[in-house]
Protein backbone atom coordinates (compact mmCIF):
# COMPACT_ATOMS: atom_id res chain seq x y z
CA UNK A 1 0.00 0.00 0.00
CA UNK A 2 2.78 2.63 0.39
CA UNK A 3 4.22 1.83 -2.39
CA UNK A 4 1.73 3.50 -4.00
CA UNK A 5 0.22 7.07 -3.96
CA UNK A 6 -2.28 8.00 -1.78
CA UNK A 7 -4.76 9.25 -4.66
CA UNK A 8 -4.30 5.68 -6.39
CA UNK A 9 -5.11 3.63 -3.33
CA UNK A 10 -8.82 2.53 -3.01
CA UNK A 11 -10.95 1.43 -0.01
CA UNK A 12 -11.12 -1.70 -0.69
CA UNK A 13 -6.75 -1.95 -0.51
CA UNK A 14 -6.97 -0.12 3.06
CA UNK A 15 -9.37 -3.31 4.39
CA UNK A 16 -7.33 -5.44 3.04
CA UNK A 17 -4.08 -4.06 4.82
CA UNK A 18 -6.48 -3.57 7.89
CA UNK A 19 -7.43 -7.03 8.06
CA UNK A 20 -3.75 -8.80 7.89
CA UNK A 21 -3.32 -6.39 10.68
CA UNK A 22 -6.38 -7.53 12.80
CA UNK A 23 -4.66 -11.30 11.54
CA UNK A 24 -1.30 -10.21 13.91
CA UNK A 25 -3.48 -8.90 17.05
CA UNK A 26 -5.86 -11.79 16.73
CA UNK A 27 -2.84 -14.30 16.25
CA UNK A 28 -0.60 -12.47 19.30
CA UNK A 29 -2.56 -11.01 21.77
CA UNK A 30 -0.07 -11.27 24.35
CA UNK A 31 3.00 -9.85 22.65
CA UNK A 32 4.34 -6.56 21.77
CA UNK A 33 2.99 -6.70 18.05
CA UNK A 34 -0.64 -6.92 19.34
CA UNK A 35 -0.49 -3.27 20.50
CA UNK A 36 1.94 -1.79 17.53
CA UNK A 37 -0.99 -3.45 14.96
CA UNK A 38 -3.76 -1.61 16.87
CA UNK A 39 -2.30 1.38 16.66
CA UNK A 40 -2.08 0.98 12.56
CA UNK A 41 -5.13 -0.17 11.94
CA UNK A 42 -6.67 2.82 13.76
CA UNK A 43 -4.50 5.06 11.63
CA UNK A 44 -5.58 2.84 8.51
CA UNK A 45 -9.62 3.29 9.19
CA UNK A 46 -8.63 7.30 9.76
CA UNK A 47 -6.81 7.51 6.35
CA UNK A 48 -10.65 6.10 4.72
CA UNK A 49 -12.16 8.72 6.99
CA UNK A 50 -14.05 5.80 9.26
CA UNK A 51 -13.68 8.01 12.24
CA UNK A 52 -16.07 5.86 14.14
CA UNK A 53 -13.84 2.40 13.65
CA UNK A 54 -10.52 4.55 14.50
CA UNK A 55 -12.12 6.17 17.44
CA UNK A 56 -13.86 2.37 18.73
CA UNK A 57 -10.29 0.97 17.94
CA UNK A 58 -7.84 3.19 19.81
CA UNK A 59 -10.35 3.04 23.06
CA UNK A 60 -9.34 -0.39 23.17
CA UNK A 61 -5.85 -0.26 22.77
CA UNK A 62 -5.99 2.51 25.57
CA UNK A 63 -8.08 -0.02 27.78
CA UNK A 64 -6.80 -3.44 27.02
CA UNK A 65 -2.89 -2.68 26.95
CA UNK A 66 -2.29 0.19 29.44
CA UNK A 67 1.42 -0.11 30.18
CA UNK A 68 1.64 0.25 26.15
CA UNK A 69 4.49 2.32 24.62
CA UNK A 70 2.00 3.90 22.61
CA UNK A 71 -0.60 4.77 25.14
CA UNK A 72 0.61 8.73 24.65
CA UNK A 73 0.09 8.71 20.62
CA UNK A 74 -3.01 6.88 21.10
CA UNK A 75 -4.79 9.25 23.71
CA UNK A 76 -3.51 12.04 21.37
CA UNK A 77 -5.26 10.73 18.13
CA UNK A 78 -8.53 10.27 20.28
CA UNK A 79 -8.72 13.26 21.33
CA UNK A 80 -7.81 14.57 18.04
CA UNK A 81 -10.48 12.52 16.52
CA UNK A 82 -12.70 14.12 19.40
CA UNK A 83 -12.51 17.42 18.82
CA UNK A 84 -10.76 17.71 22.11
CA UNK A 85 -7.23 20.44 22.10
CA UNK A 86 -4.44 18.75 22.40
CA UNK A 87 -2.85 19.59 26.00
CA UNK A 88 1.02 18.78 26.28
CA UNK A 89 1.16 16.08 29.24
CA UNK A 90 4.89 16.27 31.46
CA UNK A 91 6.27 13.18 32.31
CA UNK A 92 6.42 11.91 36.08
CA UNK A 93 9.58 9.87 35.43
CA UNK A 94 10.75 8.31 38.91
CA UNK A 95 9.84 9.01 42.70
CA UNK A 96 12.50 7.88 45.42
CA UNK A 97 11.86 8.79 48.93
CA UNK A 98 14.44 9.22 52.58
CA UNK A 99 13.82 8.45 55.82
CA UNK A 100 14.35 11.04 58.73
CA UNK A 101 14.52 9.98 62.15
CA UNK A 102 10.94 12.34 62.22
CA UNK A 103 10.00 12.82 58.83
CA UNK A 104 10.20 11.20 55.41
CA UNK A 105 10.50 13.11 52.24
CA UNK A 106 9.25 12.21 48.45
CA UNK A 107 10.83 13.14 45.68
CA UNK A 108 8.97 13.05 42.47
CA UNK A 109 11.00 13.35 39.17
CA UNK A 110 9.07 15.02 36.63
CA UNK A 111 10.06 15.98 32.91
CA UNK A 112 9.27 19.75 33.39
CA UNK A 113 6.72 22.44 35.26
CA UNK A 114 3.82 20.74 36.49
CA UNK A 115 0.45 21.68 38.50
CA UNK A 116 -0.78 19.58 41.54
CA UNK A 117 -3.34 19.40 43.88
CA UNK A 118 -3.42 17.72 47.38
CA UNK A 119 -5.78 16.32 49.37
CA UNK A 120 -6.93 14.02 52.35
CA UNK A 121 -9.34 10.94 52.84
CA UNK A 122 -9.64 8.45 55.83
CA UNK A 123 -10.12 4.90 56.23
CA UNK A 124 -7.45 4.03 55.67
CA UNK A 125 -5.74 7.51 56.43
CA UNK A 126 -3.80 8.55 53.28
CA UNK A 127 -2.58 11.87 51.26
CA UNK A 128 -2.80 11.98 47.63
CA UNK A 129 -1.05 14.31 45.23
CA UNK A 130 -2.90 14.91 41.59
CA UNK A 131 0.07 16.47 39.20
CA UNK A 132 -1.50 17.45 35.67
CA UNK A 133 -1.19 17.96 32.71
CA UNK A 134 0.95 14.30 33.07
CA UNK A 135 1.81 11.14 32.15
CA UNK A 136 3.21 8.46 34.48
CA UNK A 137 6.27 6.76 33.40
CA UNK A 138 5.29 3.25 32.00
CA UNK A 139 7.74 1.88 33.89
CA UNK A 140 5.96 2.77 36.88
CA UNK A 141 2.78 1.99 36.18
CA UNK A 142 1.18 0.05 39.44
CA UNK A 143 4.20 0.54 41.35
CA UNK A 144 4.08 0.67 45.22
CA UNK A 145 6.84 1.52 47.16
CA UNK A 146 6.85 0.09 50.88
CA UNK A 147 8.14 2.31 53.41
CA UNK A 148 6.68 0.95 56.52
CA UNK A 149 7.76 3.57 58.83
CA UNK A 150 5.42 4.87 61.68
CA UNK A 151 4.90 7.81 59.38
CA UNK A 152 4.29 6.46 56.32
CA UNK A 153 3.22 3.30 55.46
CA UNK A 154 3.70 3.36 51.51
CA UNK A 155 4.04 5.11 48.71
CA UNK A 156 1.36 4.00 45.56
CA UNK A 157 1.17 5.50 41.94
CA UNK A 158 -0.92 5.79 39.09
CA UNK A 159 -2.80 7.30 36.26
CA UNK A 160 -5.50 8.71 37.69
CA UNK A 161 -7.19 10.36 34.70
CA UNK A 162 -5.53 10.55 31.19
CA UNK A 163 -3.39 14.13 32.03
CA UNK A 164 -3.65 13.56 35.69
CA UNK A 165 -0.88 11.15 37.81
CA UNK A 166 -1.53 10.64 41.34
CA UNK A 167 0.75 10.03 43.97
CA UNK A 168 -0.95 8.52 46.99
CA UNK A 169 0.36 8.23 50.10
CA UNK A 170 -0.16 6.16 53.09
CA UNK A 171 0.07 7.57 56.21
CA UNK A 172 0.23 6.90 59.98
CA UNK A 173 0.44 8.98 62.80
CA UNK A 174 1.79 12.38 60.94
CA UNK A 175 1.64 16.35 61.92
CA UNK A 176 0.95 17.21 58.40
CA UNK A 177 1.98 16.88 54.49
CA UNK A 178 3.47 19.12 52.59
CA UNK A 179 4.64 19.59 49.19
CA UNK A 180 6.05 21.80 46.66
CA UNK A 181 7.97 22.26 43.74
CA UNK A 182 11.75 23.06 43.06
CA UNK A 183 13.08 23.27 39.31
CA UNK A 184 16.04 22.56 37.38
CA UNK A 185 15.51 19.44 37.30
CA UNK A 186 12.19 19.88 37.96
CA UNK A 187 10.37 17.53 41.04
CA UNK A 188 7.99 17.70 43.15
CA UNK A 189 8.82 17.48 47.11
CA UNK A 190 6.10 16.00 49.77
CA UNK A 191 7.73 16.18 52.95
CA UNK A 192 5.36 13.86 55.54
CA UNK A 193 6.57 15.40 58.82
CA UNK A 194 6.12 14.20 62.17
CA UNK A 195 3.91 15.95 64.97
CA UNK A 196 7.47 16.51 66.68
CA UNK A 197 8.72 18.89 63.52
CA UNK A 198 5.36 20.52 63.53
CA UNK A 199 5.81 21.95 66.72
CA UNK A 200 9.37 23.03 66.37
CA UNK A 201 8.46 24.33 63.28
CA UNK A 202 8.98 28.11 62.69
CA UNK A 203 5.47 29.61 60.65
CA UNK A 204 7.83 30.46 57.67
CA UNK A 205 6.58 28.25 55.06
CA UNK A 206 4.72 29.34 51.36
CA UNK A 207 4.16 28.43 48.30
CA UNK A 208 3.37 24.82 49.11
CA UNK A 209 0.05 22.65 49.97
CA UNK A 210 -0.60 21.20 53.26
CA UNK A 211 -2.61 18.32 54.90
CA UNK A 212 -2.64 18.00 58.31
CA UNK A 213 -3.55 15.82 61.18
CA UNK A 214 -2.21 17.70 63.87
CA UNK A 215 -2.47 21.35 65.20
CA UNK A 216 -2.13 24.62 63.15
CA UNK A 217 1.38 25.51 62.04
CA UNK A 218 2.91 25.98 58.68
CA UNK A 219 5.75 23.79 57.70
CA UNK A 220 9.26 23.84 56.88
CA UNK A 221 10.21 26.44 54.10
CA UNK A 222 11.75 25.38 51.21
CA UNK A 223 15.57 25.30 50.57
CA UNK A 224 15.98 26.61 47.44
CA UNK A 225 16.75 30.02 45.42
CA UNK A 226 13.47 29.90 43.42
CA UNK A 227 10.38 30.15 44.75
CA UNK A 228 8.06 27.06 45.56
CA UNK A 229 4.92 26.82 43.42
CA UNK A 230 1.83 27.06 45.35
CA UNK A 231 -0.87 24.60 45.03
CA UNK A 232 -4.45 24.06 46.64
CA UNK A 233 -5.63 21.96 48.97
CA UNK A 234 -8.45 20.10 48.36
CA UNK A 235 -10.95 17.51 49.51
CA UNK A 236 -11.58 14.77 46.09
CA UNK A 237 -12.89 11.32 46.23
CA UNK A 238 -9.89 8.95 46.21
CA UNK A 239 -9.84 6.37 43.26
CA UNK A 240 -6.37 4.92 44.31
CA UNK A 241 -4.18 4.43 41.86
CA UNK A 242 -3.85 0.40 41.11
CA UNK A 243 -0.35 -0.63 42.39
CA UNK A 244 0.96 -3.85 42.41
CA UNK A 245 4.16 -4.79 45.14
CA UNK A 246 7.38 -3.69 44.69
CA UNK A 247 10.24 -6.40 45.06
CA UNK A 248 12.32 -5.90 47.78
CA UNK A 249 16.00 -5.17 47.39
CA UNK A 250 18.19 -7.69 48.45
CA UNK A 251 22.01 -8.30 48.52
CA UNK A 252 23.85 -10.74 47.12
CA UNK A 253 27.45 -11.81 48.82
CA UNK A 254 30.47 -10.34 48.02
CA UNK A 255 33.09 -12.58 46.97
CA UNK A 256 36.51 -12.71 47.75
CA UNK A 257 38.64 -11.62 45.08
CA UNK A 258 42.63 -10.79 44.15
CA UNK A 259 43.97 -7.39 44.81
CA UNK A 260 43.56 -5.38 41.74
CA UNK A 261 44.47 -1.81 40.30
CA UNK A 262 41.59 0.89 41.56
CA UNK A 263 40.86 2.65 38.57
CA UNK A 264 38.33 5.31 38.45
CA UNK A 265 35.29 5.02 36.57
CA UNK A 266 35.61 7.10 33.14
CA UNK A 267 33.72 9.95 32.32
CA UNK A 268 30.85 8.70 29.36
CA UNK A 269 30.38 10.23 26.06
CA UNK A 270 28.16 12.65 27.25
CA UNK A 271 31.15 14.05 29.22
CA UNK A 272 28.63 14.14 32.64
CA UNK A 273 29.35 11.36 35.25
CA UNK A 274 26.28 9.20 36.25
CA UNK A 275 25.57 7.85 39.58
CA UNK A 276 26.86 4.78 38.66
CA UNK A 277 30.04 6.06 37.80
CA UNK A 278 30.33 8.44 40.53
CA UNK A 279 29.59 5.50 43.19
CA UNK A 280 32.36 3.32 41.53
CA UNK A 281 29.34 0.51 40.83
CA UNK A 282 30.81 -2.22 38.96
CA UNK A 283 29.74 -4.91 36.58
CA UNK A 284 28.77 -8.58 38.19
CA UNK A 285 25.70 -9.95 36.49
CA UNK A 286 24.50 -9.82 32.78
CA UNK A 287 21.11 -11.31 31.40
CA UNK A 288 21.24 -12.14 27.73
CA UNK A 289 18.01 -11.97 26.25
CA UNK A 290 17.25 -14.03 23.10
CA UNK A 291 14.49 -12.19 21.25
CA UNK A 292 11.06 -13.94 20.69
CA UNK A 293 10.79 -18.14 20.70
CA UNK A 294 8.38 -20.66 20.52
CA UNK A 295 4.91 -19.35 18.80
CA UNK A 296 6.95 -16.21 18.51
CA UNK A 297 9.34 -16.76 15.11
CA UNK A 298 10.01 -13.00 15.06
CA UNK A 299 10.80 -11.95 11.23
CA UNK A 300 11.88 -14.85 9.00
CA UNK A 301 14.19 -14.18 5.99
CA UNK A 302 13.18 -15.17 2.08
CA UNK A 303 15.04 -18.56 2.44
CA UNK A 304 13.30 -19.39 6.03
CA UNK A 305 16.24 -18.87 8.43
CA UNK A 306 13.49 -17.49 11.56
CA UNK A 307 15.27 -14.72 13.66
CA UNK A 308 14.23 -16.82 17.01
CA UNK A 309 16.56 -19.77 15.35
CA UNK A 310 19.64 -17.28 14.86
CA UNK A 311 19.43 -14.78 18.02
CA UNK A 312 19.51 -17.77 20.74
CA UNK A 313 22.15 -18.94 18.71
CA UNK A 314 24.44 -15.98 19.23
CA UNK A 315 23.17 -15.13 22.44
CA UNK A 316 24.37 -18.51 23.58
CA UNK A 317 27.98 -17.68 22.08
CA UNK A 318 28.24 -14.17 23.89
CA UNK A 319 26.92 -16.14 27.20
CA UNK A 320 30.32 -18.05 26.92
CA UNK A 321 32.17 -14.90 26.17
CA UNK A 322 30.99 -12.75 28.95
CA UNK A 323 31.04 -15.83 31.65
CA UNK A 324 34.49 -16.71 30.06
CA UNK A 325 36.86 -13.72 29.26
CA UNK A 326 34.94 -11.29 31.91
CA UNK A 327 34.34 -13.64 34.91
CA UNK A 328 30.61 -12.42 35.31
CA UNK A 329 27.39 -14.36 35.93
CA UNK A 330 25.01 -14.43 32.85
CA UNK A 331 21.09 -15.59 32.85
CA UNK A 332 19.89 -16.34 29.80
CA UNK A 333 15.91 -15.45 29.75
CA UNK A 334 15.92 -18.16 27.22
CA UNK A 335 18.08 -21.46 26.15
CA UNK A 336 15.40 -23.26 23.99
CA UNK A 337 12.57 -22.56 21.96
CA UNK A 338 10.59 -21.41 24.18
CA UNK A 339 8.29 -18.33 24.15
CA UNK A 340 8.90 -15.75 26.68
CA UNK A 341 6.51 -12.67 27.09
CA UNK A 342 8.52 -9.20 27.15
CA UNK A 343 7.32 -8.74 30.33
CA UNK A 344 8.46 -11.73 31.94
CA UNK A 345 12.27 -11.13 30.22
CA UNK A 346 12.63 -7.99 31.93
CA UNK A 347 11.29 -9.76 35.37
CA UNK A 348 13.90 -12.11 35.36
CA UNK A 349 16.03 -9.19 34.84
CA UNK A 350 14.97 -7.37 38.15
CA UNK A 351 14.85 -10.46 39.91
CA UNK A 352 18.16 -11.78 39.43
CA UNK A 353 19.32 -8.22 40.30
CA UNK A 354 21.14 -7.85 37.23
CA UNK A 355 23.83 -5.01 36.43
CA UNK A 356 22.86 -4.88 32.65
CA UNK A 357 20.15 -6.55 30.06
CA UNK A 358 21.19 -7.34 26.99
CA UNK A 359 18.47 -8.03 23.69
CA UNK A 360 19.64 -9.41 20.73
CA UNK A 361 17.60 -9.43 17.60
CA UNK A 362 17.64 -9.38 13.96
CA UNK A 363 15.92 -6.68 11.94
CA UNK A 364 13.44 -6.40 9.09
CA UNK A 365 12.50 -4.00 6.41
CA UNK A 366 10.39 -4.11 3.19
CA UNK A 367 13.19 -2.87 1.55
CA UNK A 368 15.29 -6.31 0.58
CA UNK A 369 18.12 -3.91 0.08
CA UNK A 370 18.04 -2.52 3.76
CA UNK A 371 21.68 -4.07 5.72
CA UNK A 372 23.60 -3.26 8.40
CA UNK A 373 23.24 -3.04 12.68
CA UNK A 374 21.91 -0.74 14.68
CA UNK A 375 21.81 -0.59 18.31
CA UNK A 376 18.52 1.49 20.76
CA UNK A 377 18.52 2.34 24.23
CA UNK A 378 15.11 3.37 25.80
CA UNK A 379 13.88 7.06 25.99
CA UNK A 380 11.22 8.94 27.77
CA UNK A 381 20.31 15.47 32.58
CA UNK A 382 24.37 18.80 39.81
CA UNK A 383 28.08 19.71 39.68
CA UNK A 384 30.46 17.90 37.41
CA UNK A 385 33.47 18.83 39.54
CA UNK A 386 31.79 17.14 42.36
CA UNK A 387 30.83 14.17 40.43
CA UNK A 388 34.21 13.72 38.87
CA UNK A 389 35.24 13.98 42.71
CA UNK A 390 32.97 11.32 44.26
CA UNK A 391 34.05 9.47 40.87
CA UNK A 392 37.85 9.39 42.03
CA UNK A 393 36.77 8.70 45.86
CA UNK A 394 34.39 6.28 45.26
CA UNK A 395 36.72 3.67 42.98
CA UNK A 396 37.52 1.58 45.56
CA UNK A 397 34.02 0.69 45.98
CA UNK A 398 33.05 -3.43 46.04
CA UNK A 399 29.59 -2.05 45.13
CA UNK A 400 27.72 -3.57 42.14
CA UNK A 401 25.46 -1.84 39.91
CA UNK A 402 21.98 -3.47 40.96
CA UNK A 403 22.85 -2.03 44.58
CA UNK A 404 22.73 0.96 43.91
CA UNK A 405 19.20 1.15 45.18
CA UNK A 406 20.69 0.21 48.54
CA UNK A 407 22.82 3.08 48.08
CA UNK A 408 20.37 6.01 47.50
CA UNK A 409 17.04 3.72 47.57
CA UNK A 410 16.44 3.51 43.72
CA UNK A 411 18.47 4.23 41.09
CA UNK A 412 17.24 7.54 38.86
CA UNK A 413 15.83 6.82 35.69
CA UNK A 414 17.29 9.53 33.88
CA UNK A 415 20.50 7.61 35.21
CA UNK A 416 19.55 4.29 34.10
CA UNK A 417 18.78 6.08 30.77
CA UNK A 418 21.94 7.83 30.54
CA UNK A 419 24.17 4.45 31.62
CA UNK A 420 21.75 2.56 28.47
CA UNK A 421 22.79 5.46 26.03
CA UNK A 422 26.52 4.85 26.61
CA UNK A 423 26.40 0.78 26.98
CA UNK A 424 24.55 1.62 23.09
CA UNK A 425 27.52 3.51 22.13
CA UNK A 426 30.02 1.07 23.18
CA UNK A 427 27.69 -2.25 21.63
CA UNK A 428 26.80 0.05 18.52
CA UNK A 429 30.76 0.91 18.00
CA UNK A 430 32.15 -2.89 18.14
CA UNK A 431 29.45 -4.43 16.14
CA UNK A 432 30.15 -1.42 12.87
CA UNK A 433 33.65 -2.75 13.71
CA UNK A 434 32.91 -6.23 12.87
CA UNK A 435 34.25 -7.44 8.64
CA UNK A 436 31.10 -7.67 7.06
CA UNK A 437 28.81 -5.79 9.62
CA UNK A 438 27.62 -3.31 7.14
CA UNK A 439 25.94 -0.31 7.45
CA UNK A 440 26.55 1.75 11.04
CA UNK A 441 23.05 2.66 11.18
CA UNK A 442 24.10 4.14 14.79
CA UNK A 443 22.60 4.40 18.16
CA UNK A 444 18.83 4.98 18.33
CA UNK A 445 16.03 5.28 20.69
CA UNK A 446 12.68 3.85 20.66
CA UNK A 447 10.23 2.36 23.41
CA UNK A 448 10.49 -1.48 23.15
CA UNK A 449 8.29 -2.78 26.00
CA UNK A 450 11.53 -5.39 26.71
CA UNK A 451 13.25 -2.35 27.73
CA UNK A 452 10.78 -0.57 29.37
CA UNK A 453 10.75 -2.35 32.76
CA UNK A 454 14.48 -2.91 33.13
CA UNK A 455 15.84 -1.33 36.63
CA UNK A 456 19.54 -1.28 35.24
CA UNK A 457 21.19 -0.57 31.68
CA UNK A 458 19.28 -1.99 29.15
CA UNK A 459 19.90 -1.94 25.28
CA UNK A 460 18.11 -3.62 22.30
CA UNK A 461 21.16 -4.97 18.97
CA UNK A 462 19.55 -5.28 15.84
CA UNK A 463 22.93 -7.93 14.68
CA UNK A 464 21.73 -7.72 10.28
CA UNK A 465 18.68 -7.80 8.34
CA UNK A 466 17.39 -11.17 8.49
CA UNK A 467 15.19 -10.12 5.20
CA UNK A 468 17.99 -9.18 3.21
CA UNK A 469 19.10 -12.41 1.08
CA UNK A 470 23.00 -11.79 1.19
CA UNK A 471 22.89 -11.08 4.79
CA UNK A 472 20.85 -14.05 5.58
CA UNK A 473 22.91 -16.06 3.90
CA UNK A 474 26.43 -14.75 5.75
CA UNK A 475 24.76 -15.26 8.90
CA UNK A 476 23.78 -18.49 8.57
CA UNK A 477 27.43 -19.84 8.41
CA UNK A 478 29.01 -20.67 12.52
CA UNK A 479 31.98 -18.17 11.68
CA UNK A 480 29.42 -15.28 11.20
CA UNK A 481 27.60 -16.08 14.21
CA UNK A 482 30.45 -16.40 16.35
CA UNK A 483 31.84 -12.95 14.65
CA UNK A 484 28.50 -11.40 15.75
CA UNK A 485 28.67 -12.39 19.51
CA UNK A 486 32.53 -11.66 19.69
CA UNK A 487 31.44 -7.84 18.17
CA UNK A 488 28.87 -8.15 21.17
CA UNK A 489 31.26 -8.79 23.54
CA UNK A 490 33.72 -6.26 22.57
CA UNK A 491 30.63 -3.93 23.32
CA UNK A 492 30.15 -4.99 26.44
CA UNK A 493 33.99 -5.18 27.85
CA UNK A 494 34.24 -2.00 25.99
CA UNK A 495 31.06 -0.73 28.44
CA UNK A 496 32.68 -2.43 31.59
CA UNK A 497 36.22 -1.20 31.73
CA UNK A 498 34.43 2.04 31.52
CA UNK A 499 33.36 1.66 35.19
CA UNK A 500 35.75 0.82 37.91
CA UNK A 501 36.04 -2.50 37.08
CA UNK A 502 34.57 -5.81 37.01
CA UNK A 503 33.26 -8.10 39.78
CA UNK A 504 34.14 -11.81 39.16
CA UNK A 505 31.47 -14.42 40.12
CA UNK A 506 30.64 -17.38 39.60
CA UNK A 507 28.02 -19.27 36.56
CA UNK A 508 24.44 -18.41 37.32
CA UNK A 509 21.99 -21.60 36.07
CA UNK A 510 20.30 -20.12 33.05
CA UNK A 511 15.74 -19.51 33.79
CA UNK A 512 14.02 -20.90 31.53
Amino acid sequence: LNEKKEAERSREQYLKVISVYQRVYLITPHTGYADDALLAIAHLYEAIHDYEDATRTLTFLIREYPSTPFKDTAEKDLNRLRGVPLQKTIAVDNIRYWEAQNSVRVVVDLGGEIHFNQGEAKGPDRVFIDIFPARLNTALNGKQWPVKSGLLQQIRVGQYEPSTVRVVLDVGTVGHVTSFTLRDPDRLIIDVLGQEVVADASPRGRGRSDSRQGGPGEGLTATAAEPAKAATAIKTPDRSADAGPSPAASQRPLPEGEAKPITPAKAPNSGTRSLVRSLGLKLSRVVIDAGHGGYDTGSIGPAGYTEKELVLDVAERLRGLVQMELGAEVVMTRSDDTFVSLESRTAIANQQEADLFISIHANSSRMRAARGVETYFLNFTSSPEALETASRENAASERSIHELQDLVKRIMLRDKLDESRELARHIQHAMAARKGAGTDRGVKQAPFVVLIGANMPSILAEICFISNPQEEKVVKTTANRQAIAEALFEGVRSYAESLSGTKTAGTQDKIN
